[in-house]
């Protein structure tokens, strides 16, 4: 028995029908683990040099400058500390400017790793330092001289690297690094300016302990004491971003795989059936039975693990290669971790699948030796339970989402609901169309075994879907913010502007024909209570609903471009904020309701009049909360605009930062380039994946034609002896192949459009737009490619009498 094992093995293996399995099942660990490579160097790169990824043993971050009295109780305890500053701010060289992400430190930076300069020297007052990308926009070398703000600072060199910049693809500004000196010099920070503070502490652990404990008490809503294993620092967020990008990619290709395998499966249990009926009656028990069968899907899931993991391993380095300088990180070698997932994914797997077809075959009665139709009956609800229970689990797990998983397991329901009805309809109206002979021998065929019928048209069908879910999701996350902006999209925007600034500049833009926005003020608050009971939460990210995290404040007296009343209605009355919808349904506020806010340690108070919805793709000047006049007009505030600046009038920006170096223009346009090289590399990455998933729809259409073969054969053989011609049995395949993949098709494009209108207002927060392109293009690629697998399955291939004669030998 153990001989007639490795033989089948190897049969099946080489050309039986479970090599389909076994090349789905490489494929399915091959998916996971190019994925879970990729997430687990980039997470292992923050834990093997820790600190150093910090650059301290401990960091403070905020929104708001330290206490002066906590530095000098930390170095009272024996700490070094080196505090430091970032924000954003143009700079501006040789009538180049261009945006910059600029941080100030002093020289004790960083306490670990290393800050790479070139050529090698240190941060000193009067000097900057660029990043290649800023040296090659600004056309300037060492020792020329960048204006920033009030300040002319020599360059120094290259900013190479540094320690705890972290990895984000979506880092868009340049990086600059100036000495903590010069920001007050040059006047860009200000009240209300957007500045994160960052300090950096070194110590003994003791002394790191005990200062924590006594400035704990004292933090304030939005300051953070963190360290190298806290895992919310902004590398391990940017990480988490990434790796969830590619997940539904990587689960998409599991899911065909799955399909792809328990197809297969199902056909090896009835092809076999004989074999184990006439193993039964030579005396073969179901111990034995039992081993042989183990050894043969032992045999085949170490062969698809063996090469999925080789091709995983490979397609990770694709990944990377494909992602580019996104990644600015040296990355350690993988752990065991991503190998171990995947061999534990082909074991649950192939255990899960294999439930059904092996009771199925340890169950057939040996008299199915001379009686044909004697079988092992399986309820088929046992199979749809299993696949669909076990496709869940593998989705939670994997995507880490429950929304997500039921999302897709929805999705898959509605998929088979839609085909039997859809299924049902068809048959119904082709027998009421009538036809010729081959397209009546097609129906009769579908007609017959309606079961069978609807199993292989949900193949095709499930393939056709999650491959067009996935491209629709790819667009959406690459391409459709981009694509749904306005042609007069406004693309430089003015910030910092001071109180005696703001009249100056309307007037300069006015006078070079520029249509700007509304000047707004903006004084920076933090939201501290509502109807005076303190919010709970305390948190520094937009996750937080506002709640705990510093907002951008403004007041006006009439309702903003962009914005559309819900509920209430605008009143210039006093005491009143507007906020909008998305925000106030975060907080759960209404009309009605008093928000207080924490206004540079003064407490403000404000009655919500009325809920905006806000179009947030406008690219024009949003905000969450909108107060009335009195509200915030006694605090000192800065102003922001925007304007849409057309390329033959650049030269008068360059004057206005020129006139009044302060300020700060963003030019959207720029970050918008840097955007879409950013997504055109996240882009190519992804198409790793979906190369795969394309692959696995073939290996779902190719398994899908092979489990039919010999019953097909067997009809052939009986038509040919009743008298069909070839002609007439070509062209009935041909009508099949047809209408199965037009049925697939159109049912796929139901349930595409079903799961987008799910999945991208909740998971990915866009709005949902119809995609009239699936509907025509799904059915046709249906019908094309069930078309093209008949033929390479060998239905129509070749001389059909020589065929036939053959398959009759073969079946005497």
């Amino acid at each position: 028995m153990g001989s007639l094992s490795w033989a089948l093995i190897w049969r099946e293996a080489s050309r039986g029908p479970l090599r389909l399995f076994m090349l789905a099942l490489a494929l399915c660990v091959a998916s996971i683990l190019s994925v879970t490579l990729v997430a687990d160097r980039l997470n292992n790169a923050l834990k093997v040099s820790g600190r150093d990824y910090i650059a301290a043993d401990r960091i403070l971050t905020g929104s708001r400058a330290a206490d002066p009295g906590w530095l000098d109780e930390a170095e009272a305890r024996g700490l070094q500390v080196a505090p430091g500053q970032s924000f954003s701010s143009v700079l501006f060289a040789n009538d180049q400017l261009q945006l910059a992400s600029v941080r100030a430190v002093d020289r004790q930076f960083p306490f670990y790793g290393e800050l790479q300069l070139s050529p090698a020297g240190t941060v000193s007052p009067g000097t900057i330092w660029l990043s290649a990308r800023l040296l090659a926009l600004l056309k300037v070398g060492t020792g020329d001289s960048v204006e920033l703000g009030n300040l002319t600072l020599t360059v120094a060199g290259e900013l190479v690297r540094e320690p705890d910049a972290g990895f984000s693809p979506f880092l868009l500004a340049p990086r600059a690094l100036i000495h903590l000196d010069d920001v007050a010099a040059s006047g860009i920070v200000m009240e209300g300016s957007r500045v994160r503070y960052r300090y950096l502490f070194k110590g003994e652990q003791a002394a790191l302990d005990g200062f924590y404990a006594w400035l704990r008490p004292q933090l304030q809503p939005g300051q953070h004491w963190r360290g190298a294993d806290d895992a919310d620092t902004p590398v391990a967020r940017s990480i988490g971003r990434a790796e969830q990008f590619f997940r539904l990619a990587s689960l998409t290709g599991v899911l065909l795989g799955i399909l792809a395998m328990a197809i297969a499966l199902g056909y090896f249990s009835r092809r076999e059936q004989d074999r184990i009926a006439l193993l039964k009656t030579l005396g073969a028990g179901r111990r034995q039975l039992f081993g042989w069968l183990g050894r043969l899907l032992t045999g085949l899931l170490l062969m698809g693990s063996v090469l999925g993991g080789l091709l995983g391993y490979g397609l990770h380095k694709l990944i990377l290669l494909a992602l580019g300088d996104t990644l600015d990180i040296p990355l350690p070698p993988p752990s065991p971790a991503p190998f171990l997932v995947a061999a534990g994914l082909a074991l649950l797997t192939t255990l899960m699948l294999s439930v059904v077809p092996m009771v199925r075959l340890l169950g057939v009665p040996p008299l199915r030796v001379l009686r044909h139709e004697s079988e092992a009956r399986i309820p088929t609800w046992w199979s749809v339970s299993i696949l669909l229970g076990g496709t869940f689990v593998l989705s939670w797990l994997f995507a880490g989402e429950l929304g997500l998983a039921a999302g897709l397991l929805l999705g898959l329901l509605a998929l088979g609901v839609l085909l039997g009805t859809l299924c049902w309809l068809l048959l119904l109206l082709a027998r009421r169309l009538g036809g010729g002979i081959a397209f009546r021998l097609a129906l009769g065929r579908l007609q017959r075994a309606r079961l069978a019928t609807l199993v292989q048209f949900g193949g095709v069908a499930l393939a056709l879907f999650l491959g067009t879910l996935l491209w629709i999701v790819r667009g959406e996350l690459v391409d459709g913010f981009l694509a749904r902006l306005p042609a007069d999209t406004p693309n430089r925007f003015l910030i910092n502007i001071a109180e005696l600034e703001r009249e100056p500049i309307r007037l300069r833009l006015r006078e070079a024909g520029l249509d700007s926005s509304q000047f707004y003020p903006i004084v920076r608050g933090r939201l501290t209570g509502i109807n005076d009971r303190p919010v709970n939460r305390d948190v520094d990210s937009a996750q937080g609903g506002g709640q705990g995290r510093e907002l951008n404040l403004t007041y006006t007296a009439a309702l903003p471009d962009g914005n559309r009343l819900l509920q209430g209605s605008w009143s210039n009355g006093p005491g009143g904020v507007s906020v909008e919808s998305g925000l106030a349904e975060r907080l759960g506020v209404g009309i009605g309701d008093r928000l207080t806010l924490d206004l540079a340690g003064q407490q403000v108070s404000a009655e919500v009049r009325n809920l905006r919805e806000v179009d947030w793709d406008s690219m024009r000047p949003n905000f969450y909360l909108i107060f009335s006049p009195d509200v915030l007009a006694d605090y000192s505030a800065t102003w922001l605009a925007s304007f849409y600046l057309p390329d033959e009038l650049r030269s008068f920006e360059i004057a206005l930062i020129r006139d009044f170096p302060t300020i700060t223009v963003f030019d959207v346009e720029a970050l918008l380039d840097q955007l879409r090289a950013v997504l055109a590399q996240v882009s190519r990455a992804l198409l790793v994946i979906m190369a795969l998933v394309t692959v696995a729809s073939l290996l779902v259409l190719l398994a899908q034609v092979e489990a039919t073969l010999d019953v097909r054969r067997q009809e052939l053989v009986l038509l040919r002896t009743l008298g069909a011609g070839e002609r007439l049995i070509t062209a009935s395949l041909r009508w099949e192949w047809l209408a199965a993949g037009l049925a697939a098709g159109l049912s796929a494009a139901m349930a595409v459009e079903l799961c987008v209108a799910v999945l991208l207002p909740w998971w990915l927060e866009l709005p949902w737009q119809p995609h009239p392109w699936v509907w025509p293009s799904l059915p046709l690629l249906g019908a094309v490619l069930l078309l093209l697998t008949g033929r390479a399955g060998g239905i129509v291939k070749g001389p059909l009498a020589v065929r036939l004669r053959q398959l009759a030998q073969g079946l005497s």
